[in-house]
């Protein structure tokens, strides 16, 4: 991979991990995202969100490339607290309306602030 190449890509990820962290952080962004997309599964997409944007390339050199290890450190968390949400969590999760009324979204969006406001410092 050729280094403007790979500059662009980690610069994409930086972008979406910060995007996905937001949405998941916001139920008002989620309830938007539905509303302008009605044929998207928004509950399940913030699991698979993350997932493309952490789980599958983390442990790409040019992920690792692109965030510091204090940033690295709060995904990972926030990983666990994600992990630890979905095995509460149907497969197939409620929709959206009906999944932020959950204590398991309130969870999962509560990791997500958490995470963030620890960025914000780093």
């Amino acid at each position: 991979m050729d280094t403007e190449l790979r500059e662009q890509l980690k610069a994409n990820f930086r972008k979406e991990v910060f995007e996905v962290l937001d949405l998941i952080s916001s139920k008002e962004e989620q309830l938007d995202y539905q509303a302008k997309a009605p044929i998207a599964y928004v509950s399940a997409e913030l699991f698979n969100q993350w997932e493309d944007c952490y789980q599958t390339p983390k442990e790409q050199d040019w992920y690792k490339e692109a965030f510091s290890k204090a940033e690295l450190k709060v995904f990972q968390e926030f990983d666990e607290a994600l992990e630890a949400v979905s095995k509460d969590v149907p497969q197939n999760p409620p929709d959206i309306h009906d999944f932020v009324k959950t204590p398991e979204w309130e969870k999962l969006s509560n990791a997500a602030r958490i995470a963030l406001t620890k960025l914000q410092k780093i």
